[in-house]
């Protein structure tokens, strides 16, 4: 992990080993989600839910500023993905469903994951304050190509590890988990939800469990809604198919070329034909495996443009699923390369 992000985590880290005794941290897993294997599937975080109790003692400019994310291994190194920014109003609703996103869709290459999460004291003309107003709105740019994103997100941690450290702030509450490629050891990676209860286990009055989405405590089995206590939730979606193929850089190019297909300009579409095939090809925002069969839909996309006869050249067979991802099954895939794709 970058020095930058590593100090901003270790304010967090710390945090959570002093208070660890006088908090509750679990990892509820769902019933029906399969552990998640290195190059076959996406991570991305939620903020689930969140609630302060003890924010109805702050002063009327005071808010909680979050900041959460993951780190893993990306482009062969560790990298973090993090947000830092206000909660939603909703938050200010005691079990409220939140959804609010603290990191994009990730591709899981195997290795660990860190999960993080916190909330610092911020006030509206106060440093914290300031720093959520000025890198809030940078936070809409930690998306894909994760390449930029990446660096971006590492300047942001920066940022915010500086005036942390000048303040010396501390955070309200914090997570911090680590999980693991499936069969690695450890917690593995798989789609859940993390829990953090202001309160030791034993002085819980039941057991964390989610119930439709929301935070209960269950009193002998029976749900019910925690209250007096400061909590966060986590929600760690796993996904074997990303829900967005189409992403902005290839969106793009693949718009450049239809637009000099119907310019009838077909050096120029072939040479933006090349390069969107070659950047599905070698996407650092797809799993390997769906590098192919991204590479294939675009070139299927691209053959529909040059049908529609507005420029000359060979036609290309198209799949019968055009439009729609190929199975990772697929036959067609198994001897694919990148200049049977060009030719």
């Amino acid at each position: 992990m970058p020095n930058s992000v590593a100090s901003l985590w270790g304010h967090v880290r710390s945090w959570f080993s002093e208070e660890a005794t006088q908090v509750t941290l679990a990892f509820l897993p769902d019933p029906d989600g399969d552990p998640v294997a290195a190059n076959d599937g996406y991570l991305r975080l939620w903020l689930a839910e969140g609630f302060l109790a003890q924010q109805r003692d702050w002063a009327a400019q005071q808010f909680p500023a979050l900041h959460g994310g993951a780190s893993l291994t990306f482009l062969g190194g560790q990298s973090a993905f993090t947000t830092f920014s206000r909660p939603p109003e909703a938050w200010k609703v005691p079990g409220a469903q939140l959804d609010f996103p603290l990191t994009p869709l990730l591709p899981f290459t195997g290795g660990t994951v860190e999960i993080e999460a916190a909330l610092f004291r911020a006030s509206e003309d106060g440093p914290l304050g300031t720093a959520v107003t000025l890198l809030g709105d940078l936070m809409s740019l930690v998306g894909p190509p994760l390449a930029t994103a990446a660096q971006i997100a590492g300047k942001i941690s920066n940022g915010i590890d500086t005036v942390v450290t000048a303040t010396r702030s501390t955070p309200v509450l914090g997570l911090h988990w680590t999980m693991v490629s499936a069969g690695g050891g450890g917690h593995e990676l798989r789609p859940g939800h993390l829990v953090l209860l202001s309160s030791p286990p034993a002085a819980l009055p039941g057991i964390p469990a989610v119930r439709e989405g929301r935070l209960h405590l269950l009193v002998d089995g029976r749900p019910t809604l925690p209250t007096g206590l400061d909590y966060l939730v986590v929600r760690v979606e796993c996904r074997v198919e990303r829900d967005d193929w189409r992403l902005p850089e290839l969106d793009e190019l693949i718009r450049a070329a239809g637009e000099a297909a119907i310019r009838g300009q077909a050096q120029i579409f072939q040479d933006r034909r090349t390069e969107a095939l070659a950047r599905a090809w070698s996407c650092a925002d797809l799993v390997p495996p769906d590098r192919m069969r991204v590479a294939l839909l675009v070139r299927d996309e691209l053959a529909r443009m040059q049908e529609l006869g507005a420029v000359p050249g060979p036609a290309y067979s198209l799949s019968e699923r055009s439009g729609a991802l190929a199975d990772r099954q697929d036959p067609q895939l198994q001897n694919l390369t990148l200049q049977s794709l060009l030719a």
